[in-house]
């Protein structure tokens, strides 16, 4: 029987994780996450009888480490690509942020792009920050061209003089504009992949309890007012994250391309709703 491959970005992570153990179960997996816990969590798919084809740590902004990810994919067949990684605003300064979650995308989606057969769909892990009606002057241009050379120092002149020189203000900021643009960037590549039959999506997650999630509810203020203003009524999980990607990777979903699902249990809503 042939299975179709997925490729999960961050696999190490909690939305990481339960992507590849919903995945797992109808197709061969091939990871990669900057951390060393992937060799335990692959260790464990495959001692849980999960095919994983590999499973790779690096930095998703290495060209040799997006050339081995393609090559694992293969070309010819349709892929799936879940694309967890992602740093929040408590983890990392500006910089990082911005260069993993916004460059580290740019590039992988451009080196993913060539193998893309019929059926192929990425799924993008955004955030509802990026829905956040904050506009910062100067900015919407240099979104759209992250891999420019001088990107980061110019966009990161900005963010700094917006944020006063408070640095937790700068990587908060960071983190929106990151988000943001990869929503825009989602409807800018289902333009040019509709012509090979490839869909791309994403999904804007509320706050998630993963370790990543709560250290923001630790750390970061406003987090927790977030959390709790869910009228879902309860947190949300990794498993909702996955469902929900599960959803838009299938052909329930063919006609859902360029567009992104808040999956937030209805915090964006409430909030919006708040502010009147």
């Amino acid at each position: 029987m042939t299975r179709r491959k997925v490729l999960v970005t961050g696999a190490a992570g909690g939305m990481g994780r339960a992507c590849a153990r919903l995945f797992g179960a109808t197709h061969d997996l091939v990871l990669t996450d900057a951390s060393a816990r992937l060799t335990l969590v692959a260790e464990e798919l495959e001692a849980d009888a999960y095919t994983v084809r590999a499973a790779r740590t690096g930095d998703l902004g290495d060209t040799a480490l997006l050339d081995a990810l393609v090559a694992d994919l293969g070309s010819g067949e349709p892929v799936t690509i879940l694309h967890t990684a992602g740093l929040s605003p408590s983890q990392a300064d500006w910089r990082s942020i911005l260069s993993v979650n916004l460059v580290a995308t740019e590039k992988l989606l451009a080196a993913v792009e060539p193998i893309l057969a019929p059926g192929s769909v990425v799924v993008a892990i955004a955030s509802t920050a990026g829905h956040v009606p904050i506009e910062i002057p100067g900015t919407a241009d240099l979104l759209k061209a992250p891999l420019d050379t001088a990107f980061l120092d110019t966009i990161g002149a900005i963010i700094e003089a917006a944020a006063g020189g408070n640095a937790a203000g700068a990587s908060g900021l960071a983190y929106l504009l990151s988000k943001r643009a990869v929503l825009r960037l989602v409807e800018r590549k289902a333009v040019a992949w509709g012509a090979k039959g490839a869909r791309i999506v994403s999904i804007s997650p509320g706050l998630i309890l993963t370790p990543m999630g709560r250290q923001e509810v630790e750390q970061t203020p406003g987090a927790a007012e977030t959390r709790d203003a869910a009228p879902a009524g309860r947190p949300g999980t990794a498993m909702d994250i996955a469902l929900a990607a599960r959803f838009l990777a299938s052909d329930s979903a063919t006609f859902i391309t360029g567009t992104d699902l808040r999956v937030d249990g209805g915090t964006t809503a409430a909030m919006l709703s708040m502010a009147g």
